[in-house]
């Protein structure tokens, strides 16, 4: 008797349309420029000051336009986190669609005390006036 394996069919629906939705977002953000529009962090309009993320929809609209120097003038660490944040909303995005599960990106306990302290180290420096940081800030 000849058996024959059956083949496990993994969904490619949700990947697709997972990464159609960030597709879709990334150029509605590519084409809307949020540049002058109003402040969308709680914590700036109330201080004045900038937050780890300020700047980082500009710098997304930016990076999608290609000026990446720009882009890296609105929040540098936004820039440099966009990647593995896209990986993150695209596993979270498959796996909410009913889709297969990706491999996510793992932080051991390690390293969450040294970004933790990086992150509020680049909350300070940004918002230090005559410092050869202040390029940090977003100065809007």
């Amino acid at each position: 008797m000849l058996m024959m394996s059956a083949r496990v069919r993994r969904p490619v629906v949700a990947p697709v349309l997972a990464g159609g939705l960030l597709l879709a977002g990334c150029v509605v953000v590519g084409i809307v420029d949020p540049t002058g529009g109003p402040p969308v962090c709680p914590f700036r309009a109330f201080t004045g000051l900038d937050c780890p993320g300020c700047g980082g929809t500009r710098a997304a609209h930016q990076l999608f336009r290609g000026n990446v120097i720009a882009a890296a003038d609105f929040n540098i660490l936004a820039v440099l986190a966009m990647p593995f944040i896209f990986w993150a909303m695209f596993v979270w995005l498959t796996k909410a669609l009913g889709g297969p599960t990706w491999h996510s990106i793992d932080i051991s306990n390690f390293w969450i005390a040294p970004a933790v302290l990086l992150l509020i180290a680049f909350w300070v420096v940004r918002n230090l006036d005559g410092t050869p940081l202040a390029w940090l800030g977003t100065t809007t």
